[in-house]
Parts: structure tokens; sequence; C-alpha cells
């Protein structure tokens, strides 16, 4: 009966996530002293990697299309200049809400060193972006 269970377990689209939720969520509270706050303020901080990723590069393609009205050469540099300021500042962010109300006491630099590095980060992938791949330049 049990095997048959985990058969069906495999098969199953959604319940996966499910069934390893709690070999995330353990250790996480058991590393943590039982601070089940904590870790879930770390998790949050990897977590906002990703969303930094895809919020920055979609806000940036919402600018370059509906405000600036540029090409879409620009557009697509834009955007990889968006993911790269998402990637590199929305960290930050999570990461301060959390020493302020989660008690996760990461260290961190400044907000404005890291909005500078951010947006220094933001221009460095917007002019190494590749302008036409199409056209092999």
């Amino acid at each position: 009966m049990l095997i048959k269970f985990f058969e069906k377990l495999e098969k199953s689209k959604w319940l996966p996530w499910v069934g390893t939720a709690p070999f995330i969520l353990i250790p996480i509270a058991v590393i943590f002293d039982g601070e089940v706050s904590r870790g879930a303020g770390i998790l949050a901080l990897f977590a906002s990697t990703w969303v930094g990723i895809i919020l920055g590069g979609k806000f940036a393609h919402i600018v370059s299309t509906h405000l600036l009205k540029t090409s879409e050469d620009i557009d697509k540099r834009m955007t990889a200049g968006g993911n790269a300021f998402g990637f590199l500042f929305l960290p930050v962010l999570v990461g301060s809400f959390t020493n302020a109300y989660l008690g996760t006491r990461i260290e961190m630099h400044s907000l404005g060193a890291h909005f500078l590095w951010a947006c220094i980060g933001a221009v460095i992938f917007f002019c190494v972006s590749a302008e036409n791949p199409e056209d092999g330049s």
C-alpha cells in the first residue's frame, strides 16, 4: 500500500512540492534553534533574488515600451539592465526588512551603497547586452 502511494505521489504535479516542504522547513527550524521566523526571513532573502530578476526585467520592459517608446533593441537592453538591478537591489530591501522585523541579523552595507552598485550593475548589463543576436553582432 505504501509503495502504491509513493508511485502515485511520483506522478502528481503539485504534491511533490507539498511533500518536500517539511524536508525544507524542519531543518530550517532546527538550524535556527526553533526560531522559524529567522528561517523564513533567510528563505525570503534567497527567494527575492529570483523575484528581483523577474520584477526588474518586467518593470524595465514596461518603462521602455510604454513610457519611453524605445526600439526593440533598446527594450531588450533595458530589460537586461532591469534584471541586473532587480537581482542586485531587491534582496537588499528584503534583507533590510527581515533584519528589522524577523531578527535575521544579516550584515549589510547601507541601502545607498547597495543602490549605487545596483545602478552601476544595471548600466554595465545595458552596455554589454547584445544589440542584435540575429545579425551576429
